[in-house]
């Protein structure tokens, strides 16, 4: 990423901030976006207050925002790949990333909502010819109801117990929640859509729980918040595709079964003054179907399992913050996936960890570190790689591919760490660089490119994230 990029990249912001004002919340409250938001995604206990009781405080405005997204991502070594060109396209060019056009705050009374329709320009999967050899990859153009949420909520008192009632109706198991340690909500809260053609997931390996089904089913839940400090909520999920063309969804598509989904959530939470602590779990349990359109594809049951914590600090010069989440999801597949090789074992497991931490300098400046692990059982079935062009089940087969980059070892641990620094230098722009680094991806510090059978090694997905977001 050369010096003269970065500066064109600064500009084009710089001579845009004249333009955007601030987003709907905070011209619905008349409050400045550091009321709610220590940082980009993650919310005060004012925000998660506003959260709370439907979006619904202040007066009514316009309820639209506009959000657009300029990126460069440039990952460290292209050289395992056979074209890189067509593997790995637009790595380290300045792209625009998302545009997304959102209805967000108070739509009537104690009624309230988050409504976004997002224009992914990065939207990308890799394309395989009928020999399982990467020969392209799709990038962008793609409409999708991103996650989003409507809710109502009330406050009542019962024996002199100060009570929030509520209910939300969402597209996303998690994005209701209002803390940012759980799937959905945490972090990264902007990361690079070209990872997804890549093959690389910048946490590795991932639980259905953390966004496998974001877009693709439609919710119900009830949750209540008793004393401002035990939070608990119930809701169940169904199946639903948006009908917009020609994508409705961002990620990978779930063969979604019709029953019912459910989710669980619990949490105790306190604030003093200006610290805060969260101590939680949550859980979700999800059937999927085989997809037959897909070679390698198995059905199964998905039972997640999360605990988290959160502790901020926050005051208007100097602020700290730090979340972190462990989820262990254990499978059954169904019967057929054994007996048609898919998977070696009747079962599986896979553990993620995330832990993130925060300074931030009146909302100005601020830097976040973070650190991920992802662990789990050995299937060579699924995640090794094999050549042989007459394969045609597990995820890295040679006839319909579902990833780019398989396991030299059939297991998919995958840990490492980062550094993000970002300047906000006026309330709706947020700049910011990011820096991964891996010690281990799918199994080890080495693995296999897909695309050409090169061994590659961990440390070449090493990557660099530079974005903008603006907002209006």
């Amino acid at each position: 990423m050369n010096q003269r990029r970065i500066i064109t990249f600064i500009f084009l912001f710089f001579w845009m901030h004249e333009i955007y004002a601030l987003p709907a919340f905070s011209r619905q409250t008349g409050k400045s976006c550091a009321a709610c938001h220590l940082n980009m995604g993650e919310l005060t206990p004012a925000g998660r207050q506003f959260k709370l009781m439907g979006y619904s405080e202040g007066d009514q405005v316009i309820p639209l925002s506009l959000i657009g997204v300029l990126s460069d991502t440039k990952i460290q070594s292209t050289t395992s790949s056979i074209n890189p060109s067509v593997t790995m396209p637009k790595n380290g060019s300045i792209i625009p990333e998302q545009a997304s056009l959102i209805a967000a705050g108070k739509f009537y009374e104690d009624l309230g909502g988050y409504v976004k329709l997002t224009f992914n320009n990065a939207n990308t999967s890799p394309l395989f010819n009928s020999q399982g050899v990467q020969t392209g990859t799709k990038i962008g153009g793609d409409y999708l109801l991103d996650t989003s949420e409507i809710r109502y909520a009330r406050k009542f008192f019962f024996s002199e117990r100060n009570v929030v009632m509520g209910v939300t109706l969402n597209n996303a198991p998690a994005v209701q929640d209002l803390w940012g340690s759980t799937p959905v909500n945490s972090y990264p809260h902007q990361g690079s859509s070209l990872l997804n053609a890549w093959g690389i997931g910048q946490f590795g390996p991932t639980t259905q729980i953390d966004g496998g089904l974001s877009s693709q089913v439609a919710g119900l839940g009830f949750y209540t918040l008793v004393n401002d400090s035990l939070y608990a909520e119930l809701a169940g999920y169904t199946k639903y595709m948006s009908p917009l063309p020609p994508q409705s969804i961002d990620g990978v598509p779930n063969t979604v079964s019709s029953s019912i989904i459910p989710y669980w959530r619990l949490a105790y939470n306190s604030v003093r003054d200006a610290e805060s602590f969260m101590l939680g779990t949550f859980g979700m349990v999800t059937t999927l179907k085989r997809d037959r359109t897909i070679p390698g594809s198995a059905g199964g049951k998905y039972r997640d399992i999360g605990v988290d914590f959160e502790y901020q600090h926050i005051s208007d010069v100097h602020s700290w913050s730090t979340q972190m989440t462990y989820i262990t999801e254990h499978v059954d597949w169904n019967p057929q996936a054994v007996v048609n090789k898919n998977h070696d074992k009747s079962y599986g497991q896979l553990n993620t960890f995330k832990a993130k931490a925060t300074y931030d300098y009146k909302r100005q400046f601020g830097s976040n570190i973070f650190a991920f692990y992802t662990s789990g059982s050995t299937d060579n079935d699924y995640w090794a790689y094999n050549p042989d062009q007459s394969v045609v089940t597990g995820a890295c087969n040679q006839n319909n591919s579902q990833l780019a980059f398989c396991s030299a070892n059939g297991n998919p641990k995958t840990n490492g760490y980062g550094l993000e620094l970002y300047y906000v230098p006026v309330p709706n722009i947020h700049i910011a660089l990011q820096q991964t680094f891996y010690k281990n991806f799918l199994g080890g510090s080495t693995f296999i490119d897909n695309s050409s059978g090169n061994v590659r090694t961990a440390k070449d997905n090493n990557f660099s994230y530079l974005y903008a977001i603006f907002s209006y």
